[in-house]
Order: C-alpha cells, then sequence, then structure tokens
C-alpha cells in the first residue's frame, strides 16, 4: 500500500463511508453499538441532508447523515474534528429544524416523530466526565423522571477519551476505527468487527481512488485557507487591542498577558 489513508473523521470521507446506501450494514453496526432502538426499527431509508428553509431569510442548515427508522423517527450524525463554539446551540438548532420539519401547518402534534441528535469530535467536549459517550434526554434532575414523551435525544462520542483497551463493546471498536491513522491500527481493528472490516476495506478503496484524493486535498486545503484568513484577523484584531493598551500605559508585561502577544510583538507596535 503506497498511498496514505484518509482519515475517516473527515466529515466529506465521514459521509463516503456511513451516509451510502451501499454501505447500510456499517452504519447499522454503528448505531446498534449505542443508540437504544427495538431491533425491527434498524431498517433505515437514506433521507436528504439538507434542512428545509421555513422562509428566505432561514438559516441553511447541512447534515452529515440523516436516516429515517421503520417507524419514522430521524437519526442525524455529525462528526466534528475541530473545536467549535456553540456546539450546543448548533445541536439545538439541527435538532429543532428536523422536529418542524415534520409538521404542517393543518398536522397534529402527534405526528411527530423521535429524533435523535448524534455528534462524534474529534476533541473533547466535556473536560470533567470520564465517559467517551453520553446520552441526553430530558429528565428531572430531583427524581430522575424521564419525560418520555419529548421527541428528543442527543448522543456525543468524544474520540480522545476511547480507552486504549476493548470495554467490550461495538460502539468502541468503531470509535477506535475513527481514532486510527496507520495500517496497522486500521488492520488490528478490523480483525475484530466484520462489518468494521467492509468499513477498513472501504477506506482503502477511497485511498486508493485518484478523484477522491483530489477533492479531499481541495476540501483540506480550503478549510486551512480559512483557518488562515481566521488566524489573520484575529492577529489584527489582537494587535490593535494592544496599540490600545499601550497607548493607555499598561505595562508590556500585562499586555503580553491580556493579548496572548510575546513582548517582542507588543514592543514593535
Amino acid at each position: 500500500m503506497e498511498y496514505e489513508i484518509l482519515s475517516p473523521v473527515n466529515d466529506w470521507i465521514f459521509k463516503l463511508l456511513f451516509g451510502d446506501i451501499r454501505h447500510k450494514s456499517m452504519l447499522i453496526s454503528l448505531l446498534k453499538g449505542f443508540v437504544e432502538l427495538p431491533e425491527e426499527e434498524y431498517e433505515l431509508t437514506f433521507l436528504d441532508t439538507h434542512l428545509k428553509p421555513e422562509t428566505d431569510d432561514d438559516k441553511l442548515g447541512i447534515l452529515d447523515i440523516k436516516v429515517q427508522t421503520k417507524s419514522g423517527k430521524i437519526i442525524n450524525i455529525e462528526i466534528q474534528v475541530n473545536p467549535v463554539k456553540n456546539i450546543g446551540k448548533r445541536l439545538s438548532f439541527y435538532k429543532s429544524k428536523l422536529i418542524v420539519g415534520q409538521i404542517n401547518e393543518s398536522d397534529k402534534y402527534s405526528i411527530i416523530q423521535k429524533v435523535v441528535c448524534i455528534c462524534i469530535t474529534d476533541y473533547v467536549l466535556f473536560p470533567k466526565i470520564k465517559d467517551y459517550i453520553n446520552d441526553f434526554k430530558f429528565y428531572n434532575k430531583k427524581n430522575n423522571f424521564n419525560f418520555e414523551d419529548i421527541p428528543e435525544e442527543v448522543y456525543t462520542l468524544e474520540l480522545p477519551k476511547v480507552p486504549a483497551q476493548t470495554d467490550g463493546t461495538t460502539v468502541w471498536e468503531w470509535m477506535r476505527f475513527l481514532k486510527s491513522k496507520t495500517k496497522e491500527e486500521f488492520e488490528m481493528i478490523a480483525a475484530r468487527n466484520p462489518e468494521v472490516r467492509k468499513a477498513v476495506n472501504t477506506l482503502y478503496e477511497l485511498s486508493a481512488d485518484d478523484k477522491v484524493r483530489a477533492e479531499y486535498e481541495q476540501r483540506q486545503k480550503a478549510w486551512r485557507d480559512r483557518e488562515a484568513v481566521y488566524e489573520y484577523m484575529l492577529d489584527s484584531k489582537l494587535s490593535e487591542v494592544a496599540r490600545k493598551m499601550k497607548v493607555r500605559g499598561h505595562p508590556l508585561a500585562e499586555i503580553a498577558e491580556d493579548t496572548g502577544l510575546s513582548i517582542d510583538v507588543v514592543s514593535s507596535l
């Protein structure tokens, strides 16, 4: 194998792996590892990942993966490689749009089906919590009573917290697959689960495809360009703050500490 194995946590590669109807059995295996649904519910239908705007001014939302279970429940899966602000609000936005999108003005509330939002992150979301998987529902914290009629549930899975040693679950196998970087790591986890084996083989095929690699590199470059623009804007803003602090007579050490700029940079402003 002479090519570099593409990262399965890249959002586009993740979609090619789990958002393709030809790979439905892989997605089902992943979901069965932690989503609490009856066996018969896993007759999945892939849906359009664009969230329908209610008005022309509505914010557009595009999901990573969106499927519907046999009874109509909707499952949305998002993968997030880099930390973003307001991740909870973002999930709430997606979840709300998926609920509202089920009902028209003349419909009864009874037609609304449960929405399950899944967020997989390649960074730590909850530093004080050791568990790598968390399931959020509507509970009364005083008596632990679950308000089951509210059709919402959120799962978070944090890859950095996944232990090196197995915990005996299928979800651990899938998370280790997503964390893998070398052929040895992929082969080791593939040997444990036939569906993970399929995912690894599919990833190898994608990685060897010149068109897929070109698109992957283009998307990576676009992301790096956006990050460079953001860093430039941030540096410019911090430099302006530092200049104003110098004019007001603040010590250089204080300015450096508050802005994160080096004393040499602050001195040169």
